[in-house]
């Protein structure tokens, strides 16, 4: 997966919010299909590479949000 860009990032607070509602419906879209994988008996070896999605969706949240609150101060 790759990361966001400088040129990539938001610069206007609307711009900013569809970006974290986008990372927040990927991080659930992730999450939710890692539910249905356990649910259906995958191997924790199968699950591997989409928990590495899961926390960098999430790490890419945190920068975002750390991002938006360092904006704000």
């Amino acid at each position: 997966m790759a990361t966001v860009t400088q040129a990539l990032l938001p610069h206007t607070r609307r711009e900013h919010q569809r970006y974290v509602a986008a990372l927040l419906d990927r991080l659930e879209e992730r999450r939710r299909r890692l539910y249905v994988l356990q649910a259906g008996g995958a191997q924790p070896a199968g699950l591997r590479d989409l928990k590495r999605e899961l926390r960098a969706v999430r790490r890419e949240l945190a920068a975002a949000l750390e991002r938006s609150a360092a904006r704000s101060r």
